[in-house]
């Protein structure tokens, strides 16, 4: 999976499949300098919570470094 760059944020390990969505999700944060979980639910069309500074979906975890502007996403290990 590649790494991309959404404005000042690298993004790593970014499946292709929800690319668009994540450049769409950091976009808005960017322009209106938070985005709500609700927001974000709207945008990849499933549930997603926040844990202290990373967010989760069912799949994958979102974990955001603020200090160095970057996101790593990560399969989650259901059991």
């Amino acid at each position: 999976m590649p790494d991309i760059h959404v404005s000042r944020w690298r993004v790593e390990s970014c499946p292709e499949s929800i690319q668009q969505k994540v450049i769409s999700a950091f976009a808005y944060r960017e322009m209106r300098g938070s985005i709500s979980d609700i927001e974000l639910c709207q945008m990849f069309g499933e549930m997603i919570w926040r844990s202290g500074n990373h967010y989760h979906t069912h799949a994958l975890s979102f974990l955001l470094d603020e200090e160095t502007r970057c996101c790593k996403i990560v399969s989650r290990q259901l059991d």
